[in-house]
């Protein structure tokens, strides 16, 4: 997301222009791991004024940014895809395409999204078909429903039938639902993950709760949900929703030539909001690495925050979870040690 503070931050007054790469430096190795990372973009992109909540507008930048951190794909149907309207949409779409990185559940129009046709994945002979649906755009109106892709059962059964003639070996659904800041799911997220499994949809990836929700892997049924992955990156301080998890999902073909979910981890984050000499900064941190540095923090409380939505996601997963554990990064990412140093001029 892009509040009216991050967008300030982001600016350089000297050069009147906008940096959000500094925001991603802790995460970027991670991100830019995995064949593909994906992620929700919760704004509109270069339509002026800039601002935050509620008619969300960030500079180009963040997108150019969020590219440079590694992240591949961008799903843009969410409940803040018409913040300004049809012009939004569109010119979201404009700067996506002009730098290359690759979108999907918004479109200029019918044409647009028929000739898009469906987000289709395809790495060492594993192909995978990705939708993307929200429940609504908070009451704001457009005059093409298409341009929109919204939770409505006939187009997700009309999209699965066109994903299917493409015979691809997973369907991945990212939806935008439930109730925020619940840290359980509500019956119609449970109902819309059994619809999806229903017609041919094994895996469901949700979010706009803004906090961290459980995580099930049914290995019978070879069906998965992530109900939601909370805030990546935002400016809302409040427990638990300043942080959020990135879910890594590893698929393989087995002996009998059938794709499954090999392994299934989720990495917790937390957004570090620093004000240093004037100047206010944000960084996506992962706690797994930054638990045991203390001393990286500016002041005790931002470290103790930090600790404080860690261990209530932990248990919350601990509790809730079917076969997703948290994955270990601090002593798998020995590069970290290095850019510590650099960072703290150690």
């Amino acid at each position: 997301m892009g509040h009216g503070p991050q967008i300030e931050s982001a600016y350089d007054a000297k050069t009147k222009t906008y940096d959000y790469n500094n925001c991603f430096l802790y995460i970027k190795d991670i991100l830019s791991e995995p064949d593909f990372s994906i992620g929700n973009l919760e704004v509109t992109l270069g339509t002026k004024p800039y601002s935050g909540y509620p008619m969300f507008s960030s500079p180009p930048e963040l997108a150019v940014a969020v590219k440079n951190a590694g992240i591949d794909i961008l799903g843009t149907a969410n409940n803040h895809s018409c913040d300004r309207k049809e012009k939004g949409i569109k010119r979201t779409i404009e700067i996506l395409d002009s730098i290359k990185i690759a979108h999907f559940g918004t479109y200029k129009n019918q044409d647009h999204k028929t000739k898009s046709g469906l987000m289709l994945l395809d790495r060492n002979g594993i192909k995978i078909a990705l939708l993307n649906y929200t429940y609504g755009t908070n009451g704001i109106s457009i005059s093409d429903s298409t341009m929109v892709n919204f939770l409505n059962k006939k187009n997700i059964l009309n999209d699965i039938a066109l994903a299917k003639k493409s015979k691809p070996d997973v369907l991945i659904a990212y939806v935008h639902w439930g109730a925020e800041y619940k840290d359980l799911p509500i019956q119609d997220q449970k109902n819309w993950f059994a619809f999806f499994k229903e017609n041919g949809v094994s895996i469901v990836i949700g979010s706009h709760p803004h906090v961290v929700e459980p995580m099930e892997w049914d290995k019978t049924q070879e069906t998965l949900v992530v109900y939601s992955l909370g805030n990546f990156i935002s400016n809302q301080r409040f427990f638990p929703s300043d942080g959020g998890a990135l879910f890594e999902l590893t698929l393989s073909r087995n002996a009998q030539n059938k794709v499954e979910i090999k392994q299934a981890q989720y990495i917790l984050t937390w957004v570090y909001k620093k004000i240093e000499n004037g100047k206010t900064t944000y960084q996506v941190l992962p706690v797994d690495e930054f638990q045991y540095k203390k001393h990286f923090f500016k002041q005790a409380k931002d470290f103790e925050q930090m600790l404080q939505f860690t261990n209530h996601v932990r248990k919350l997963l601990q509790k809730h979870n079917l076969n997703v554990t948290e994955k270990k990064t601090f002593n798998n990412n020995p590069a970290f040690l290095m850019r510590e140093v650099f960072v703290q001029g150690k």
